[in-house]
Order: C-alpha cells, then structure tokens, then sequence
C-alpha cells in the first residue's frame, strides 16, 4: 500500500481554502438539529402537560366483556391437601369473594399423568430441569395399563370405569368446590398443557426432542374421548348442583408453537405444528359437536390458546397455525380464538401489528387473552410491576378487543412474578399478595359478565402524556371509567361524553402509596385527577 505524504502545511491550506465552507455547512446542520429538537420539544410538552382530554362514545359499542380470571394449575392441589382451613378460605376469598378480586372465571388443570410414581426415574422427570411442583396428577388410573396394547389403552381410556375421581387431584377439586361456592363463576375452563403420556410419542409429558409432535396421530380420538370423560364427570360432581351453571369450556391444547422437548424441558407441554393442530381440533370440533347433540349440552372449546398474538421471523407463529386451520370448515364457526400476551407484554405495536392482520384477513376473529405473567424471578412489589400489568390488561382490551382477560397462577409458592396471591407453604402457611393484586382488582372488581366497552379517544395523539384508558357501560345503566398515568407527575383530564349521569360518582385508586381499593365518593365535575403513576376506576350512575 502507498504512503501517504500530508504535512501539517497541506492541513492547513486545506482548512484556509475550505474553512468557510465547512463552517457553513456545520452551522446549518446544527441549526437543523436545533430546530428539529425545539420541535420535538414542543409536540412533547403539548402531548405531555396541555389540557388534555378524553372523549367517550356511549352509543359506539365495542366487544361485550365476559370477565377476569386465573390458572388453579399446580399449587391448588397442594393447597387443598396440606393448607389450613383458615388459609383455604382466605384464598378463595381474596380471589373470589367479594372483598376480593371477584374473578368470575376459574381455568382448571387437567393433567396429564406426569406425577404418577411410575415416572418418578423417567427422563425428563428426573433431571434437575424439571420442577417437581409442576408435575400434574391424572384422573385415569395408567398403573392398569402400562403394559397393554395401543388397542387396549384406547378402548381404556373411553370407559370412565377406568379414572378415579375421588382421590385423584383431590386438593385442586376442592378448591374448585369453594371457587364455586361463593356464587359468582360465569365460566370454568378445563384446559389441558398436556395429553396423557400414554397417548404420546415420547412416552411422557414432554417431547423426547425440541417441538416434536408428541401426540400420536393415532391417537386424535382417544384424546378427545379422555377430555370429554373428565369434563363430563367433572361436571356431574362439582357443577350440577349449582343454583347458577356456568359456561363449560375445554382447551385440549396450550401454546403449540413452544418447543415442549428436549434438553431443559420443566413441565407438561406438547408441541403441534401448524398442519397436525389444525387436523387435531378437526377431529375434536367433529367430537365435541357430537357430545353436545346427544347429551343436550353446550360445550365451548378454546381453539389456539397461542403462546403469544406476536409474529416471528424464525420460528412457526400464529399467522401459521391460523392459515392452516381456516383451510378446515370449521375454522367459520370459530367465534374467537384464545392467546396468551407473553412477549408482547405492554406493546402497542405488536397488537397494531395483530389486528391489523386480522382484520385484513379474519375479519370478525374475536381474542381472549388466556395467561399472562410478568415473565422475571423475585416477587416485584413496585407500582411499576403493577403498572405494566394495568397496561397489558388496557390494552388488550382496547387494542384487541379482547372478551376476557386471564393471569396465569391465581396462588404461587415461587420466588417469581407468576402469581396474584402468593402462598409460603410451612409452618406458617402465610398469604402475601403484591401490588399487581390490587391493579388487577381495579378492573376485575368493577367489571362485569356482560359489561360492554364502548369508544373512548384521548387529545394526546402522540401517547406521550403516558394515559391508557378504557370505558364500559353496565347494564344496570352505571358507566365504569379506568384510567391509569403512567408517567411520574400528576394528571388532570377532562372527560366529555359522560354529562348525562348524575354528580355522584366513586372513585378508587391504586398507586405507590396506596393499596387496598378504598373507595372514595366524590361529585362528577368533568374531570379526573389522577395521580402519578396510579391507575383509578370511576364509576358513575345516572
């Protein structure tokens, strides 16, 4: 390579002879950086401190609300079997009590078979990956048929003489039995993360390998049959004495798309690739149908229950699973399919992104958010933690139109951010609950089966005011206004639309210094003021 030859001379002429023009041009690109940032500036501060203001709708109906709900996986069955009877009613009150959250919907586990003691040595139930508190109790008694044919097992597992349901998950169904008991469950959904390992290909809950198939293709029906057993004699037991029947749901399958197998597997899971899933739930749809004409029932089924709404580049996702199902009849007699909000958390793009191709390409394909957890270890008890939930659970409601909006573990016994109440089991047995409790409570305490959302809009286009906001009417004729500031100062908003109720209205915040839902009643004067960091529910009557 050539050496160049520049001395500090040449350096210097150069600048002499081309100084003015680089000042110049110097000079002009800061004075647009200025003015660009002097703009930004100013859409900021009017966005973020200018009157702001929400203008609501009444008459411009959105989604019809069927309510709040939590996961009874896992932790129920040791709750029932070793809690106190102090501990077990203090939970199903905090969760579903009056003085509670008041979740009218309860998603019971039905499990697959991965605590039986038979697996006790059996990869991936033995290696340290797998946590032993996330093993789940079948109701079918395999111990009779570990070693019989595929004939044999199939024809076992249509026969209900064949499951035990009266020592089986007996912890979990009585904790169902108080959830119900208090009167206020709309719906119970019976979902499964797992068919019976005697139905897999693996021989166990999970995959042997990273997203294998893992439900024989032999075996579509006898898992159909196995679902609609438990359902059916669950239901006999535990919901038809009940002065008010709740809506029966099945979800035979959870998150597809995850990888289920392998190296690092944790708990029950089954992977199904788009064509097999959507064949599967062909074969269900056709059963369930059948079920409900000879029994005179009316059974739902969650299709999907997708491990997030969010698109990926490398990796199957939801756009996948869909396409392959509407290539089935079945697909236009789907209503709205489930999801969970993993990964999009609090984004406004993702759910733009989602709706945006639903509404080009399933026009009318409604969304229930199944689960959600705030996906980090510890126990975070910050309005921040609380914040992001309110703002997962707003949007999913405003931006998808979400029917119905689930945490995943109603009770957990982790270190981790899984959980709406959370429960030490020992000596103690002490029951803790974190501020995304009382966040949660603001929406699912006020809310109702059949609350209908209707259009609201805020002045601040840009969003950087830091308000999210959603309004429903009841049918008693009240009106329920949240709204939550999440940026750090306090905010007064003027709310049009709403003249037409009287002045009374209650008022309940949660925000970093406050918990519990004290409600305060106050006059309605067209505006809200809302503290800093804070979500707050207003409810008006006429």
């Amino acid at each position: 390579m050539k050496k160049l030859n520049i001395t500090k001379e040449d350096v210097k002429t150069f600048f002499r002879n081309n100084g003015n023009t680089i000042a110049k041009k110097t000079g002009l690109t800061v004075l647009v950086l200025v003015i660009i940032t002097a703009i930004c500036l100013s859409i900021y501060c009017v966005s973020a401190y200018a009157n702001l203001r929400i203008s609501v709708n009444l008459s411009e109906e959105e989604q019809t609300v069927q309510g709040f709900g939590a996961s009874m996986a896992w932790t129920f069955q040791r709750i029932g079997a070793n809690a106190t009877e102090e501990v077990k009613e203090q939970i199903t009150e905090m969760l579903y009590g009056e003085s509670g959250l008041k979740l009218n919907i309860v998603r019971f586990n039905i499990g697959g078979g991965s605590a039986d003691s038979n697996l006790d040595n059996v990869v991936p139930y033995s290696n340290p990956s797998f946590d032993p508190d996330r093993r789940a109790e079948s109701f079918f008694m395999a111990e009779n048929f570990l070693d019989a044919d595929d004939a044999t097992v199939k024809a076992a597992f249509a026969d209900e003489s064949n499951y035990d349901f009266e020592t089986r998950d007996a912890g979990a169904l009585e904790m169902l039995d108080r959830a119900l008991a208090t009167g206020g469950i709309d719906k119970v959904v019976f979902f499964a993360n797992s068919p019976h390992y005697l139905m897999t290909v693996s021989g166990t809950c999970t995959g042997a390998e990273v997203q294998q198939n893992n439900l024989k293709e032999d075996f579509y029906e006898t898992y159909c049959d196995y679902l609609l057993v438990i359902v059916e004699n669950l239901v006999e037991r535990h919901l038809s004495g009940l002065e008010k029947m709740p809506e029966i749901v099945i979800s035979p399958v959870n998150e597809p798309q995850w990888d289920w197998g392998g190296e690092g597997s944790s708990q029950e899971g089954c992977h199904f690739d788009p064509e097999p899933l959507a064949a599967f739930y062909d074969v269900f749809l056709k059963k369930l149908s059948d079920y409900n004409d000879a029994n005179g029932t009316d059974i739902k089924c969650d299709v999907l229950e997708s491990g997030n709404y969010k698109f990926y580049i490398d990796r199957k996702d939801i756009k996948e699973y869909l396409e392959a199902m509407s290539k089935y009849d079945y697909f236009d007699e789907i209503d709205y399919i489930s999801a969970h909000s993993y990964g999009a958390d609090d984004s406004k793009k993702h759910r733009e992104k989602y709706q945006n191709y639903i509404d080009k390409n399933y026009e009318g394909l409604g969304i229930s958010i199944t689960e959600y957890c705030e996906m980090a270890g510890g126990r975070s008890n910050t309005i921040e933690s609380g914040l992001l939930l309110a703002n997962v659970i707003s949007r999913d409601l405003t931006m998808l139109n979400a029917i119905d909006w689930n945490w995943w573990l109603a009770v957990s016994p982790c270190d981790y951010n899984d959980g709406l109440v959370y429960w030490d089991e020992g000596a103690e047995n002490e029951i803790s609950v974190l501020k995304r409790y009382y966040v949660m409570g603001q929406f699912s305490r006020y809310l109702d089966n059949g609350d209908i959302r209707v259009n609201a809009t805020c002045s601040d286009l840009t969003g950087w005011a830091g308000l999210d906001y959603s309004v429903f009417k009841k049918a008693d004729g009240r009106t329920v206004l949240i709204v939550i500031n999440n940026s750090k100062s306090d905010k007064t908003v003027t709310v049009g639309g709403l003249d037409e109720f009287s002045t009374a209205v209650s008022v309940c915040t949660t925000a970093a210094e406050q918990t519990g839902w004290e409600e305060k009643q106050g006059e309605w004067t067209g505006k809200v003021s809302l503290p800093a960091q804070s979500i707050t529910t207003y409810v008006l009557g006429k």
